[in-house]
């Protein structure tokens, strides 16, 4: 869902799913059970994980909120009022854990696994055309038989906020406009640097993912089918409380 600054870290697998590949590659290429067996299947030194930090600071932000409001609730309030409380803290939790915990990619040796708020995607290496930055992170899968276009999966937890889009415009646009630098000088280096230091968190993720699949590319990376699952837990979290809540308003007033 959402923050600032990039944050690696190695613990978990991944590549987007969705479709089927072709007969020969399927029969080829062992197909997980899913995108959490695939990355179960890899050491944890090769597993990197790319999500925004503002994610995990709301979450755990809500959740010291969280308990000192039902904290306040147990000594203070027993009451319909503080049940309705209760559960509405129980259920914001819930969709917090779903959009901002939860959401990242995950990457290692065999593809890439996108990790949505109720489905994962998987995809190997090999299936994976490209990996750029517009709204949000997107991995794009190379397009398969019968299909018109190949599939393109979303991130939920690499997006790209509009101010810095901007920012980065203007900057390219000011790039363009800029004379030539000689080639003595001492300073293209550090402009570099700068310049990349200055984009957008996502941005330089989606960067470092590229590359990635480009290094994957040229080791011949063997291509496989995409799989995709729906994760019930996330979904859980949200609409078990929901109803807790509405029973509390109807049904228990």
């Amino acid at each position: 869902m959402q923050g600032q600054g990039p944050q690696l870290s190695g613990a978990e697998a991944g590549s987007p799913a969705g479709q089927a590949a072709p007969e020969a590659v399927s029969a080829a290429v062992p197909q997980p059970a899913s995108p959490a067996a695939a990355s179960a299947a890899v050491p944890r030194s090769d597993v990197k994980v790319f999500r925004l930090p503002g994610a995990a600071v709301a979450w755990w932000a809500w959740v010291i909120f969280a308990v000192a409001c039902f904290a306040d609730v147990a000594a203070t309030g027993r009451n319909h009022t503080a049940a309705e409380i209760a559960a509405a803290l129980v259920l914001i939790t819930g969709v917090l854990y779903a959009c901002a915990l939860r959401p990242r990619v995950i990457a290692d040796s065999a593809g890439i696994t996108v990790m949505n708020p109720l489905r994962d995607h998987r995809i190997p290496w090999g299936s994976v055309s490209a990996v750029d930055l517009k709204e949000s992170v997107q991995v794009h899968c190379v397009k398969e038989p019968g299909a018109k276009r190949g599939k393109v999966i979303h991130s939920w937890a690499l997006y790209s906020q509009r101010r810095s889009r901007l920012r980065k415009e203007l900057m390219n646009h000011g790039d363009r406009r800029r004379l030539p630098r000689s080639s003595f000088d001492g300073n293209d280096r550090g402009s570099e640097a700068e310049k990349i230091s200055r984009q957008p968190a996502a941005q330089i993720m989606a960067t470092q993912l590229e590359e990635m699949v480009k290094e994957a590319r040229n080791r011949g990376a063997a291509a496989g089918p995409r799989v995709a699952t729906w994760d019930w837990r996330p979904a859980a979290a949200m609409l078990l409380p929901a109803i807790l809540l509405v029973l509390v308003i109807t049904v228990l007033h």
